[in-house]
C-alpha cells in the first residue's frame, strides 16, 4: 500500500494513544452523523478537542483515518468470528457454523452504522481495495479450516478458492443488506444464507459428481 493511507506514526506513549483514540472516536461519530464524504479534518479536531496539527502528527489525510477505523473494526470482527468457532463433528454442523459466521458478520456491522460508510469508502477507493481483499482472505481462512476436515485432501485446493469467493461474496451480501431497509435487508441475508448448504457448495466443488463415479 502507498503512504496516502498509512498513519504517519504509531503512538507509543499512553498520552499519545489516548489522543489517537479521541481522534478516531470523533471521526467515527462524525461519520455516523454525516458520512465519510463530508468528513473534514477541522471538524474532527473540534470534536476531539485537539488541533488539526495534532491530527496530522498521526494521520496524513482523511483516508488514513478511515483506514485506521476499518483496521480496528475488521480486526475486532475477525477476532469475534475466530474465537466463536465451535468444534464441528459433521458436515451438516459445519454448514450451520458457516451460516452463523456470516450472520455474526452481518450483526457486527448492523450494530455499528458508521462502518457501512467506512466500508463503502474502502471498496470505492482503489488505493484501499487491497485491504478489503486482505480482509476477505483472512475470513476465507476461517471458512477453509471449517470445510477442509470434511472433504478429502484432493478437494482442499478447490475448497481454498471457494472459501475466498464465499468470504468476498459474504461481504458484498452484507453490504447490500445494510444499504436497504431493515426488512428487505433481513430478507436478502436469509436468501444468501440459504445458499450456504451442502448441496450448493458440493455442486460448486464438483464433489458430488466425483463421489458418484
Amino acid at each position: 500500500m502507498n503512504n496516502t493511507i498509512e498513519p504517519r506514526r504509531r503512538p507509543a506513549q499512553e498520552r499519545s494513544k489516548k489522543r489517537v483514540d479521541a481522534i478516531l472516536n470523533a471521526a467515527k461519530s462524525l461519520i455516523t452523523e454525516k458520512g465519510c464524504a463530508r468528513l473534514k479534518i477541522h471538524d474532527i479536531a473540534s470534536r476531539a478537542d485537539v488541533t488539526p496539527a495534532s491530527i496530522y502528527q498521526y494521520f496524513p489525510n482523511k483516508n488514513a483515518i478511515t483506514m485506521a477505523l476499518a483496521e480496528a473494526t475488521f480486526g475486532a470482527t475477525y477476532e469475534i468470528l475466530a474465537e466463536s468457532l465451535p468444534v464441528m463433528s459433521s458436515k451438516q454442523e459445519m454448514y450451520q457454523v458457516l451460516r452463523g459466521l456470516v450472520e455474526q458478520y452481518y450483526q457486527a456491522y448492523l450494530n455499528d452504522p458508521a462502518m457501512l460508510d467506512v466500508w463503502v469508502s474502502i471498496s470505492a477507493d482503489k488505493s484501499m481495495h487491497e485491504f478489503d481483499l486482505q480482509d476477505s482472505r483472512r475470513t476465507a481462512d476461517l471458512i477453509y479450516q471449517c470445510m477442509k476436515q470434511f472433504y478429502p485432501e484432493s478437494q482442499w485446493e478447490r475448497i481454498s478458492k471457494t472459501s475466498f469467493l464465499l468470504a468476498h461474496l459474504s461481504g458484498s451480501a452484507v453490504r447490500m443488506a445494510l444499504s436497504v431497509g431493515p426488512e428487505e435487508g433481513r430478507a436478502l441475508m436469509d436468501a444468501f444464507l440459504s445458499l450456504i448448504s451442502p448441496t450448493s457448495l458440493d455442486d460448486v466443488l464438483g464433489y458430488k459428481q466425483k463421489s458418484q463415479k
